[in-house]
């Protein structure tokens, strides 16, 4: 996926969803969508990962969709077979980097430290994910930016609607936004609840552009 990178430039804002259940994982999507998020990916560390992609998948065509916490190349033809056009590691994973570009996959990799997100960078990471971005706080961003001011960086891990303009403010590219999109009993969701999480990410965002 060689347009990565502009679509995150584009979009800002990667829902992630992580343990949604495959029979609610595309409503959830569609209802994401409705809010004005446009950039997906499916967490594969859980039971539902991989059936809730293909589930996406198949009710939203259309849409950019990724998978997350792919740590093992097996894992990344598995993703890629369930529909994935781009590939989300939460560390450094070289063998998933070199997977990615034999499979023309886009990539999204994690890192913390600077040697970290240079390495990142050096597999072919369009854009590197700082991940737990909630360690260190919007403030660890304004550092980074003194000596990588080119280098695009996404929010990753405690990130939400109410401090995702400080990130954005102090030097990120964009974010991504997992448990305070999902976050409802999945035995009984609310869909309000989750369209309302979405829309005040994007205004949240809006407020930004």
């Amino acid at each position: 996926m060689s347009d990565l990178p502009a679509l995150l430039r584009r979009h800002r804002l990667l829902a992630i969803l992580r343990g949604v259940p495959a029979c609610h994982a595309p409503r959830l999507v569609g209802t994401l969508r409705g809010a004005g998020l446009g950039l997906f990916e499916v967490a594969l560390s859980d039971a539902h990962g991989l059936d809730a992609l293909k589930a996406v998948r198949a009710a939203h065509p259309d849409l950019i969709l990724g998978a997350g916490t792919v740590v093992t190349p097996a894992l990344a033809r598995q993703a890629q077979a369930a529909g994935a056009g781009f590939l989300v590691t939460p560390h450094l994973v070289p063998e998933v980097a070199q997977a990615v570009h034999e499979q023309g996959l886009g990539l999204l990799m994690g890192a913390l430290t600077p040697t970290e997100i240079a390495q990142a960078l050096a597999l072919g990471s369009a854009a590197v994910k700082v991940f737990p971005a909630a360690t260190f706080g919007p403030e660890y961003f304004r550092q980074l930016r003194g000596p990588y001011p080119d280098v695009p960086l996404l929010a990753v891990g405690g990130v939400d609607a109410t401090n995702l303009g400080a990130y954005l403010r102090a030097g990120a590219l964009g974010a991504g936004l997992g448990g305070a999109l999902t976050r409802t009993d999945w035995n009984d969701p609310d869909w309000a609840a989750l369209h309302a999480a979405g829309a005040a990410a994007v205004a949240s965002l809006g407020e930004l552009l």
